[in-house]
């Protein structure tokens, strides 16, 4: 059974990571917004159109990624049992839920800061809102990234 956990957990990780993978690369002209949400280095412009871009998606994405964490935290738990708590699972299951723990604390106030922010209204809002969540995605793509390493190691171990 753990080696069906541990697939069906590749696949969730690996899902999530491409997800974040392309998130990130929409935000590239903006990814200095994450330290420095008023960088001269990117223009109004830059900022309003991804912006505009990520408003686009953020009704779809957010559940779709709250059910693949949902389900892969659920597997998790799972393989916890399964494995009767041995070390490596707990190790694979601190690493995720710290750093999901983290991800949900900011999760709804990020999403917000783009969703209710016309991204034809106040550059400074658009630009504090899309740098958070700029920052966010990338934390989503080290956690999923990093789990799916511990869960390749886990397979290469079995």
């Amino acid at each position: 059974m753990p080696d069906v956990l541990l697939s069906l957990l590749t696949g969730l990780l690996g899902l999530g990571t491409g997800i974040f993978v392309v998130l990130s690369l929409i935000e590239k002209p903006v990814w200095r917004l994450m330290w420095a949400p008023h960088s001269a280095h990117v223009g109004d412009d830059e900022a309003r159109k991804v912006h505009a871009i990520l408003k686009r998606v953020i009704h779809l994405l957010p559940p779709t990624m709250m059910t693949t964490m949902g389900t892969a935290t659920l597997l998790v738990i799972v393989l916890l049992v399964q494995t009767g708590f041995s070390t490596a699972s707990i190790a694979l299951a601190t690493l995720f839920f710290l750093q999901l723990g983290l991800i949900v604390a900011r999760l709804f106030k990020d999403i917000r800061g783009v969703d209710t922010v016309s991204s034809d209204g106040d550059v400074v809002a658009v630009r504090d809102g899309l740098g958070a969540l700029t920052l966010l995605h990338h934390r989503g793509l080290l956690m999923t990234l990093s789990t799916l390493v511990a869960v390749l190691a886990l397979q290469a171990l079995a």
